[in-house]
């Protein structure tokens, strides 16, 4: 026993080893990990409970005290960048409604017939695909809805990333800031009842690909900044970051830019095992924006992501909300 104790508390270390890493470098192999810092706490516990019941030692002990604390560490993490109270009581409609989804590059065409079906009923104001080649024969369907797009031809040579709207665009543009990929970060500015809102649609290398995943978010942040400097207004972001908000170079992208998250963030992948997933598909808000409610599509429609739907408050600053 004291052997096979050995063997399953050598596991458990060198998993908190690896999560442990972003608390003594900044180097990019860590950020592979953040992402599943609270799963993966989870699992070095019971790893080292198991070795401590094969063998009660104080290493065992120890090991199980560590992944408890960076497993606590992780859940306090994720409430760092989080809306405050008070909020505007629930009664309240929305002003704004976004859709944000990653399809899935190579989806089937029925499928995208069922994911164009979709959007059209969604009753959202504003949609944000990423991956959106399956939508390629139903683009003038969809436009019938959504009249005003980026993407698929609009702006673009390629069908990847698309931003559509019900509302025509007091500006647009469409970057890129992967040097993989082209075209995977779109904006522009929509008015809604005289206030004009942003709106950034992003798609993100996943972050184990060297420091592209942060070189990324820093070319995102200065394109926001640029283009808040020419269409002043609040922002919506939303899109598949291939990370959660604990993976250290996001949480320093939404301190910089005072980007907000949900009380809950709803898990979007794996799509087979949503209850113990992660949330990497995000929509974030700044300024007067406040999150009414943020929920995970019902249905992913053959796509390795779960969509997420928002509805939206614009605050009004001259009014005292009461406290939730």
């Amino acid at each position: 026993m004291k052997n096979l104790s050995i063997i399953v508390g050598t596991c458990a270390f060198l998993l908190i080893l690896a999560l442990a890493g972003r608390y003594v470098s900044a180097h990019w192999i860590f950020y592979t990990f953040g992402s599943l810092q609270i799963q993966g706490a989870a699992i070095a516990a019971g790893l080292s409970a198991l070795a401590w019941l094969l063998h009660r030692n104080a290493v065992a002990s120890l090991l199980v005290i560590a992944s408890l604390g960076i497993g606590g560490h992780g859940y306090v993490m994720l409430g760092d960048h989080r809306q405050p109270p008070p909020m505007p009581p629930q009664s309240w409609p929305a002003d704004i409604r976004v859709v944000s989804f990653n399809v899935l590059g190579d989806n089937s065409f029925d499928n995208g017939g069922r994911i164009a079906d979709a959007m059209i009923a969604s009753g959202a104001d504003v949609i944000m695909i990423q991956e959106s080649a399956p939508l390629g024969p139903h683009i003038d369907r969809i436009g019938q809805a959504y009249p005003y797009r980026l993407g698929c031809g609009a702006g673009t040579i390629t069908c990847d990333q698309s931003l559509w709207s019900k509302r025509p665009f007091l500006a647009g543009e469409v970057k890129t800031a992967s040097p993989l990929y082209r075209d995977r970060l779109m904006l522009a500015a929509i008015d809604f009842g005289g206030r004009r809102v942003n709106f950034a649609n992003v798609h993100l290398t996943k972050p184990y690909f060297d420091n592209i995943h942060a070189v990324e978010l820093k070319r995102v942040r200065e394109a926001m900044e640029t283009f808040a400097g020419r269409n002043e207004g609040p922002f919506v972001l939303a899109g598949d970051f291939n990370a959660s908000i604990l993976t250290p170079d996001v949480r320093r992208f939404l301190t910089e830019t005072k980007l907000m998250t949900a009380r809950r963030e709803p898990e979007t992948w794996p799509v087979d095992a949503p209850a113990i997933g992660m949330a990497i598909d995000h929509i974030l808000l700044a300024g007067p924006l406040r999150f009414k409610s943020l929920s995970r599509l019902p249905e992913n429609h053959g796509s390795n992501h779960f969509g997420l739907a928002a509805e939206i408050w614009y605050e009004d600053p001259t009014i005292t909300y009461p406290p939730r």
